[in-house]
Formats: structure tokens, sequence, C-alpha cells
């Protein structure tokens, strides 16, 4: 039996209306009073993550920025590998909207999500109550420690833009592709994996001991380098082809992280539970 399970929020243990279903909440809870240790590893900010991981009930450390961040159970940061500022400028200075006037820009610093006022008018995530984010200009980034930086927008100019970066950086940054239309940058050395062995130095634990879930291409480290890895069944067809051994899993939307923990930990319900 794993000691430690680690999943990604969106697209895995998150479902389709961005919640964790009741039954996943009751698994894993479930399977915490075995004394498997359960935790978060997203590219989310904490404080969308700390919000999500109070709905669940529980109170664990949180690995956020795709692996850039750590906070311990308290909120206290106890780890953090924010992008090099002559990367955070270079990138800055790409004009994007050369590529497409549908991509936007996005930064994380300081635990929190920033905005620019163009974003904001156009925002997909305006009604979806777990994403917290402020309005910043450009110009301001520049004077913060940023951990990473995304772009929103069509996949084709996304593709494009990706080759504009890694020109600007000597691909000297980490990128990944978190869905179709959304790729994000930070340092050449952050990846979940490598926040999962930070977090098992501090807490007794190696990837060889841990179950993962994830559904995108900034899970691809911590799925292959974790002793079990499974990719859910929504995943883009990149993740599922670079990683041809992993295991498939049911989707997000049909509790598939639930399903999967319930025969790994044989987990019996009393309650009459449709998952």
């Amino acid at each position: 039996m794993y000691k430690v399970i680690v999943s990604d929020l969106d697209g895995t243990l998150l479902n389709s209306d961005q919640e964790v279903s009741e039954i996943s909440k009751k698994i894993i809870k479930e399977v915490i009073k075995k004394g498997v240790k359960f935790y978060i590893a997203t590219g989310r900010a904490y404080p969308d993550a700390k919000q999500i991981m109070e709905s669940i009930g529980i109170k664990i450390p949180l690995i956020t920025a795709n692996g850039g961040v750590i906070n311990d159970e308290k909120g206290n940061e106890i780890y953090r590998n924010n992008l090099d500022d002559k990367y955070r400028d270079a990138i800055l200075d790409i004009d994007y909207l050369s590529v497409s006037d549908l991509i936007h820009i996005n930064i994380y610093s300081d635990n929190k999500w920033f905005i620019t006022d163009r974003v904001r008018k156009v925002n997909p995530f305006e009604e979806e109550p777990t994403y917290m984010y402020e309005v910043i200009s450009l110009e301001e980034v520049r004077k913060k420690d940023v951990t990473k930086i995304f772009f929103i927008g069509p996949h084709k100019y996304l593709l494009k833009l990706e080759k504009m970066i890694l020109d600007k950086t000597n691909g000297e940054v980490n990128i990944a592709f978190t869905h179709p239309e959304c790729i994000e940058i930070f340092d050449i050395g952050v990846n979940k994996a490598i926040a999962i062995e930070k977090l098992g130095e501090l807490k007794g634990f190696s990837l060889e001991e841990v179950v993962a879930f994830g559904d995108g291409f900034n899970d691809y480290e911590m799925l292959k380098s974790a002793k079990k890895g499974y990719i859910m069944k929504n995943a883009h067809y990149t993740l599922k082809d670079a990683l041809p051994k992993n295991e498939i899993i049911t989707s997000n939307s049909r509790n598939g992280v639930a399903l999967k923990l319930k025969d790994l930990y044989n987990i019996n319900l009393e309650d009459d539970y449709n998952i």
C-alpha cells in the first residue's frame, strides 16, 4: 500500500463543476484515517488551493504554482523557487499580442494571482468562486518576485508563443501546457516531482512511496517519478502519449480519483453513495 497520495486539482480531483465531490471528500478522509498521507499539487496559487482544501475539511501541506511553492498545514511557506528576474523581464518584453490578440498574460507572485486590466475584460474565470485574482499592470510586475507567468489563448497561437519564449530565454526555463489553451513558464528547477521530493525530505517519505494523479503536462514529471502515476481519462492525448505505460483511470467528472483510492485502500462505505 502506498504511504503517500498526491493529487492534482483541475481536471483531476475537481469535477466538471470545479468542486471536490462529496464522495471524494469522504474517501479522502477515510484514506487519511488509515494513516496515509494525502497532499495536493496544483498549478493554482495558494489562496485558491487553500479554499479547496478547506472545502474538503482537512489541513495538509499544499504544493502550488506547479511546484514553485510549498506551504505547510498551518499555512507557513516552507519552500519557494521563483523565476529568475532576467527571464521574467525577457518574457514580459515579448510582444505576445503580435501573435494573437486572443492571448492573455497572467502572473503568480507572492502566493497571489495577478491579471492585467485587459484580461479582466474577457476573464473566463469571473464567475468561478475558487479563482482569486488581483489586477496589476505589467510595469508593476517587473518590480515583483514572480513564481510563474502563464498565457491563456488558442492552442495554435500558444505553440508559436512557446517558440518565442524559448528563444528569448535560451531554453533556460521550464515550460508546460497545463491545458491546450494554457501555457505556463517557471524556473528550470521547478516541477511537481521536485516539490514532492522537497516535501518528502521534511515529512520523511520518498517518491517510491507515492501514488499520484494528474491530467496535464505539468503533471508529467510527477506521474513519471512516482511509484505509481495514474492519468485521468480526460487528460490531453499528449500526456497519454508521453507516458504510455501509465494506467488511465475514470475521468474527473466521474470521480476517477475517488474510485481508484477506494480500490487501492479497500474502503467500504456504509452510506449509499452514487459513485
